[in-house]
């Protein structure tokens, strides 16, 4: 079959680059033609910089002085400039992306008529706080099979006034899985189908099938990676200095100006260093997927964040694996982790998710062929 996959397209995420490879690559496995729809709907800083060229115009004191603050900053734009271009090359490289693109006035979707099938996901496809979240995150501009793999909505409850909206993207999906519990318990709420919770596409893949894209580089020194999605409290970055300090350990900060090589290291240089780390310190979900995909001693964090809390996608993956212990306590987490026990439960979760995959794509090759 020919199958488009539906999900967020950025170039500056970890997570969102490895868990569109991990899908890819498992669908085509299956046998598959595998393309990724490039959707662009409503990047927020485009938005900004319309709404101000709208507002105040080219030339206007506003704008003028919001150039001269873009200036100041001008080592800081190269910098993101130079972490974009290592994003696009993984994505090149590793990643079928459409040559066409959707985004907010599409209106003609002539593409479909080459779809046999949509999966819908992985990553947070139905956060409504997103700026891109759309109806076009639904598919409904199709009447093709759709399937939701490992589709997230980032969040524990949908607002009553969303609620009529999401209940009729979800009702025109076939087949529906989510990552986490609470997805689950959204979809039930919402709609008369009962969703299927998978684990992430980037726990589909093996070590060993993540180190042929990894890059090659050796680090000599022992390290740990620390990684957070939001500014770290400094009683804990405290801590995770005393825990380099007590080992002999490097800090390696990832998503940090203050490591600006590692800022400018893309998909491929991330499975790296999480491949040679001694330990991790997060705040990510797919920190923690690495983490424990190679094994690694690892500490997770509440986010430093304002708004609803994200933490149902990791809950979930640490109940599954019997590591509900990960997170991070002020006494410490110093003990080992059993991963002859965790692997094992990986291992069942892995095969559960392959067959809700297999089959809902086994069903939809019996509709199109039927």
């Amino acid at each position: 079959m020919r199958i488009a996959i539906s999900t967020l397209t950025g170039y500056g995420n970890y997570g969102n680059r490895l868990q569109n490879y991990a899908l890819q690559h498992i669908l085509e496995l299956m046998g598959n033609e595998v393309v990724t729809i490039r959707n662009t709907t409503n990047p927020s800083e485009m938005i900004l910089k319309k709404k101000l060229r709208q507002q105040f115009g080219d030339n206007s004191s506003l704008t003028l002085s919001l150039k001269k603050f873009i200036s100041f900053f001008s080592r800081s734009k190269k910098l993101n400039f130079a972490r974009t271009i290592s994003f696009l090359t993984f994505t090149k490289k590793y990643i079928h992306e459409s040559t066409f693109e959707i985004y907010e006035k599409t209106s003609k979707f002539d593409f479909d008529n080459d779809i046999d099938c949509y999966v819908i996901g992985s990553d947070q496809v139905w956060n409504y706080a997103f700026p891109s979240f759309s109806k076009f995150d639904f598919v409904e501009y199709s009447n093709k099979p759709k399937i939701s793999y490992a589709a997230s909505f980032g969040v524990n409850d949908i607002p009553e006034h969303l609620r009529d909206f999401y209940r009729t993207g979800l009702n025109g999906i076939d087949y529906i899985s989510v990552r986490e519990n609470s997805g689950k318990k959204i979809v039930s709420d919402l709609t008369d189908a009962q969703a299927t919770v998978v684990l992430d596409p980037t726990l589909l893949l093996s070590k060993e099938n993540w180190q042929e894209i990894s890059t090659k580089k050796f680090y000599t020194e022992k390290f740990i990676v620390v990684y957070f999605l939001d500014e770290i409290a400094k009683d804990d970055f405290s801590y995770i200095q005393k825990f380099a300090e007590n080992h002999n350990y490097v800090i390696k900060r990832m998503f940090s100006r203050e490591d600006e090589e590692l800022w400018e290291s893309g998909p491929s240089e991330f499975i790296n260093l999480f491949s040679q780390a001694e330990a991790v310190f997060t705040d990510s979900f797919h920190a923690v997927a690495f983490s424990i995909m190679f094994n690694k001693y690892f500490e997770v964090f509440e986010r430093n964040f304002k708004g609803p809390s994200m933490n149902s996608r990791i809950d979930t993956l640490l109940d599954d694996l019997d590591l509900t212990d990960r997170w991070h306590s002020k006494s410490g987490n110093a003990k080992p982790i059993d991963y002859v026990k965790a692997m094992e439960l990986l291992n069942i979760r892995k095969k559960e998710s392959l067959s809700f995959l297999k089959n809902s794509l086994k069903e939809v090759e019996s509709q199109i062929n039927g």
